[in-house]
């Protein structure tokens, strides 16, 4: 499922500063007295709000939000999930450069019983335009096994309906999405606590080791649509070499123990992926530069077992 998701896409630190002030002689000392006493309030400050953290950290230790976290997620009946890839990219060629920037959004609910999914796509690009109902995807299980997709084009305003696998189905669920991503083995770390959407959540984060995210890209299939389009995948695959690292952050409400939001930035790995493929396409590319300045994946999930319900359209059944 993870490595699915990686082919569809393929495409805070908070500091303290506290001064401190100081003066030459009585009078100057009396002066300062207002600033001195806010200095040794927010060293005050500061060393509470660590103690706070380090508490938190500790709770969050001790109980293993992460653990229960993916428990939880493995019981989810419904559920909301709003997805984004955040992507900048220029294209050069003999100097002359074309920027395009884009937001592409996938707002996703899941229901477990019976099992169906909705999903609706839409993206900004900017200066060169947006489309708010790009596609809509709607997919249900038969109770004899059969899953059939529904699918909308926005543009054409049409339907079409097929009986698919229900792999073809599960890269729009919500609840496997997220599983996708945490539910791996991987080994996740307690990095502190952080904001989200007004709550408090525990911060986990797991770096990926260059030779691992080239390892995560090649596996997702992202190179086989090369194929197709008349280039030698195992060429490309030569030209990656070190895609670099890949960190992955995953956030947990502390009340609900539920996982709330997913994060992956992968400007780098994807741009040097897109550099190999430049590169190995020779004299074809020539004078052709491609750079992805930003690539950024975030998933932010809600309504856990309260997703709003919906039903398929008829016009889609009818398709």
């Amino acid at each position: 499922m993870k490595k699915r998701i990686l082919a569809l896409f393929l495409a805070g630190v908070l500091s303290l500063a506290v001064t401190a002030c100081g003066g030459k002689d009585s009078g100057a000392e009396t002066a300062d007295a207002p600033a001195a006493d806010a200095a040794v309030a927010e060293d005050v400050q500061a060393e509470q709000e660590a103690e706070t953290e380090a508490e938190e950290t500790e709770a969050a230790e001790e109980v293993d939000a992460f653990a229960a976290a993916l428990e939880n997620a493995r019981a989810i009946e419904s559920m909301e999930m709003q997805m984004v890839m955040d992507m900048a990219m220029e294209a050069s060629k003999d100097g002359e450069v074309q920027p395009f920037v884009s937001i592409i959004t996938m707002d996703m609910t899941c229901f477990s019983d019976p099992w169906k999914i909705k999903m609706d796509m839409s993206v900004d690009a900017g200066e060169a335009g947006s489309m708010d109902n790009m596609m809509s995807v709607y997919g249900e299980v038969a109770e004899d096994g059969t899953a059939t997709m529904y699918l909308h084009d926005g543009e054409s305003d049409m339907w079409q309906s097929q009986v698919v696998g229900t792999a073809d189905l599960e890269q729009y669920d919500a609840s496997l999405n997220m599983l996708a991503f945490i539910d791996t083995g991987a080994s996740y770390e307690l990095e502190g606590m952080e904001e989200v959407n007004g709550a408090n959540a525990y911060k986990y984060a797991h770096t990926m080791s260059g030779e691992e995210a080239k390892e995560a890209i090649l596996a997702s299939g992202a190179l086989d649509s090369l194929t197709s389009a008349g280039m030698d995948s195992a060429q490309v695959e030569a030209e990656l070499g070190d895609v670099g690292d890949l960190t992955e952050y995953v956030w947990i409400d502390e009340a609900s123990l539920y996982p709330v939001k997913y994060e992956m930035d992968m400007t780098e790995p994807i741009d040097k992926l897109l550099s190999g493929v430049i590169k190995s396409m020779g004299e074809e590319a020539e004078g052709v530069e491609m750079k992805i300045p930003r690539l950024v994946m975030t998933m932010n999930c809600s309504n856990f077992n309260s997703a709003e319900d919906f039903t398929i359209p008829e016009e889609a059944k009818n398709s």
